[in-house]
């Protein structure tokens, strides 16, 4: 029974691989593998896909026009793609896939359907320190660190790796070559025109609940307990109070080393909802030598990031 039923499984597998030979229409498969395989008269690198059961090669140069130094990301992740070509033999089924093709088919149809203020599944292309290079339904755009998160991120490679998806919301949309504005509030600004990519800004950011809503639970001249997640030679350190809102402080001077993870106490010395902004001073106690052994307070300030 259980092999009737995975032959069934594979026969309609099977009939989707045919199908997007033949339409072009778009799957999704997981990469389970990277293998050489023979296409021609040369052997080309590949990730090795699984589509419910069937087994095909995606080769290096189909994966995407964007540059990237290895496959060995991508493994575990899934990626949408058409047929190229099949091939039967005696051993086994396989087929040639083609993302490439398969982005081209789903830009076409999201530049159709798209709307400001909807919500996609963004894959990351590219990372460096402060950008994400990501692919909305085939269309390439870039995302800012300041629009990942609420807290602040210094490094985008520590958050994420090429091949991962995040969610991401349409902020402004302006299709292929179409004529907009550079600043959308001012009807005198300069008139630009879109390129053959569109203009295709997103945030992941805004899909995340503001942590400067729990600000009134704050007070100026308050103590606050707090968590260190980052430690900057030139920036001092950088301190959570709660996830997504973090203050920056200077080092103390005499201070004794920190380490991300410590608890602190943190003094909130003027808050600025505004302008988003909280100047605070890291609180350290310091065991002082005499008779009583009093403690000192050492103290600078810093400002919310």
């Amino acid at each position: 029974m259980l092999d009737t039923v995975q032959n069934d499984e594979k026969a309609r597998a099977w009939a989707d691989i045919k199908d997007s030979q033949r339409t072009k229409r778009v799957l999704v498969a997981q990469a389970k593998g990277i293998e050489d395989f023979q296409i021609g008269d040369k052997k080309i690198e590949c990730l090795k896909l699984n589509y419910r059961g069937i087994y095909g090669y995606l080769p290096k140069q189909f994966i995407d026009n964007y540059e990237f130094k290895g496959l060995t990301y991508f493994l575990g992740k899934y990626f949408e793609f058409v047929v190229d070509d099949v091939s039967f033999d005696t051993e086994k089924q396989i087929f040639i896939a083609n993302r490439i093709k398969a982005l081209e088919i789903l830009s076409q149809n999201f530049w159709k359907t798209a709307k400001e203020g909807e919500v996609y599944s963004a894959f990351v292309r590219g990372i460096d320190q402060f950008n994400l290079y990501l692919l909305v339904e085939g269309v390439p755009t870039m995302l800012h660190r300041s629009e990942y998160s609420y807290s602040f991120v210094e490094d985008l490679r520590e958050e994420l790796e090429i091949g991962d998806t995040i969610n991401v919301k349409i902020l402004r949309l302006v299709k292929p070559n179409e004529k907009y504005l550079e600043n959308v509030n001012d009807p005198q600004s300069e008139e630009l025109t879109a390129g053959e990519n569109g203009l295709l800004q997103v945030s992941a950011r805004v899909l995340q609940e503001d942590p400067w809503k729990n600000i009134t639970d704050y007070e100026e001249k308050g103590l606050y307990h707090g968590t260190i997640t980052k430690i900057h030679v030139d920036h001092g350190l950088f301190i959570e109070l709660e996830p997504g809102l973090t203050v920056r402080t200077n080092f103390p001077p005499e201070a004794p080393s920190f380490k991300v993870g410590q608890s602190v106490p943190v003094k909130l010395i003027e808050i600025n909802p505004a302008e988003r902004k909280i100047k605070a001073i890291t609180i350290v106690r310091k065991q002082g030598i005499g008779k009583k052994n009093q403690s000192t307070i050492s103290a600078r300030r810093g400002l919310a990031r």
